[in-house]
């Protein structure tokens, strides 16, 4: 990377301009994780906007968990990981009133692609993993773990992270749910459901199955 590299900006709206202008080098490779960016000085010149300008810009990637700052070395891109960049969803779904509604309609559209994806691509091992983990002691933790290795198994990790991203969320409903009547009994034959469609091969199966699991456990928690 060059200083050639950096586009002097319009002064209008600059940081939301400069902000997208390093997202846009990140995007097309100039600007690769790890990397340190020039000094604050050299920086501001070669995007044409002022100091505190650029400062307000990282700060705003900073929050976005797309550039880190070093004390004593500089700012960097970050590592980029997917389960970093969606925390922020994480927290704006948090401040949402109609969170639990929406994190089952959330996993109603995510959950099921996952399965049937896993179906196709899961590894003898992982599908194996996925039958140790039915029926856990604890059943919060073991339907949270059921659900990660589903999602791992499923071969893409912008989706596995999606998943991950709303799990933290999905433990409180979880607790809330798994303690009405029936529910700890229907959920370890939908697991085994879902377990058998993976096992099979069969991804029609494990969409269904994973499907009916939680249109099930909206039901009870009143959400359909």
């Amino acid at each position: 990377m060059s200083g050639a590299d950096f586009v002097k900006l319009r002064r209008t709206s600059a940081a939301a301009d400069a902000a997208r202008a390093i997202q846009e080098m990140i995007v097309d490779g100039r600007l690769t994780p790890g990397q340190r960016l020039p000094p604050e000085r050299e920086l501001a010149e070669l995007l044409g906007i002022s100091r505190p300008t650029l400062r307000e810009t990282i700060r705003s990637l900073q929050g976005l968990n797309i550039l880190e700052s070093r004390h004593g070395a500089g700012t960097f891109v970050a590592a980029l990981s997917t389960a970093a960049l969606l925390e922020p969803m994480r927290f704006v779904m948090a401040l949402n009133e109609r969170t639990i509604g929406e994190l089952f309609e959330a996993r109603l559209l995510l959950e099921p692609a996952l399965a049937a994806l896993a179906a196709q691509r899961a590894t003898p091992g992982q599908a194996a993993a996925m039958r140790a983990a039915i029926g856990g002691d604890d059943q919060v933790e073991a339907d949270l773990v059921l659900h990660r290795l589903i999602a791992e198994a499923a071969g893409n990790a912008l989706l596995a992270a999606m998943l991950e991203s709303l799990s933290g969320l999905g433990r409180s409903s979880r607790s809330i749910t798994a303690e009405r009547p029936g529910v700890r009994r229907r959920t370890a034959d939908d697991h085994e459901a879902i377990v058998d469609a993976v096992e099979r091969g069969d991804p029609d199966a494990a969409r269904t199955a994973m499907t009916a699991h939680l249109e099930r456990i909206a039901a009870v928690a009143g959400l359909a």
